[in-house]
């Protein structure tokens, strides 16, 4: 590896895929990569683990409706209704993302009668409060400043009314050269962007600390294998 900076502070510094500037073949390079990624780690099992303990007190059948936003490839969105299928709930997702590009990467790879796709910025988007069950993300916290990070799980907390589950990487070396190690066959997008994306990262001490500062007090961190760890909960039950 070329840069053995500390990583006893994130990084800051923009990937390429932030500035939405590459070609339609590298960003569905970026988002197969990913899928492939997150099969072989098992990154999208530790989101599907919250959603299975949160389903544990749905009804038979129940509709659940889901914002997963800054989807990418989509992956994580189907991952979740076919769960939904497999356990006998009735899972939709609204698929948001402000690409354009990524959202075409996401339709060419495949659609479902229950996901629809959505280009959007979470902050501005036009849905009124608590107009989801659950907001979820994944890989899309280390791609903001701390500041950022506040904002969007308020907007999160603002948008759910039952619950939230954010899932992403943990900074650490081991990581890091593996991100490194994994890229090298591929573009020079992901060559960068992997291994910034670790830089990026946060540790749990860092995102508890963002979790306290926005004020919503009813999420949790667990760790997760893979370098992963999810932040969610549930607010008390209100009725429908």
């Amino acid at each position: 590896m070329t840069r053995l900076r500390s990583l006893s502070s994130r990084s800051l510094e923009r990937e390429i895929l932030d500035d939405h500037s590459p070609p339609q073949p590298i960003v569905d390079e970026v988002y197969a990569f990913l899928g492939a990624i997150n099969r072989w780690l098992g990154g999208g099992r530790a989101t599907l683990r919250r959603f299975e303990a949160f389903s544990e007190h749905w009804q038979p059948g129940e509709r659940v409706h889901v914002l997963d936003v800054a989807c990418g490839g989509g992956d994580l969105a189907r991952d979740l209704i076919a769960w939904g299928r497999r356990w006998g709930f009735q899972v939709q997702v609204t698929a948001l993302d402000i690409s354009p590009r990524a959202l075409a990467s996401a339709r060419r790879r495949g659609c479902d009668e229950r996901l629809r796709f959505v280009c959007g910025d979470v902050h501005r988007a036009p849905y009124r409060d608590r107009a989801f069950d659950y907001v979820t993300c994944a890989l899309f916290f280390h791609h903001l400043s701390d500041d950022e990070v506040v904002e969007t799980i308020r907007s999160f907390n603002r948008l759910a009314r039952r619950g939230i589950v954010v899932n992403d990487l943990i900074r650490g070396w081991r990581h890091l050269f593996w991100s490194w190690f994994f890229t090298r066959p591929f573009n020079d997008v992901l060559r960068n962007d992997g291994p910034l994306s670790v830089r990026r990262a946060f540790r749990r001490a860092e995102l508890a600390g963002l979790v306290v500062r926005s004020g919503v007090t009813w999420l949790s961190i667990q760790r997760h294998f893979g370098h992963r760890m999810t932040l969610a909960g549930e607010r008390q039950a209100s009725p429908r």
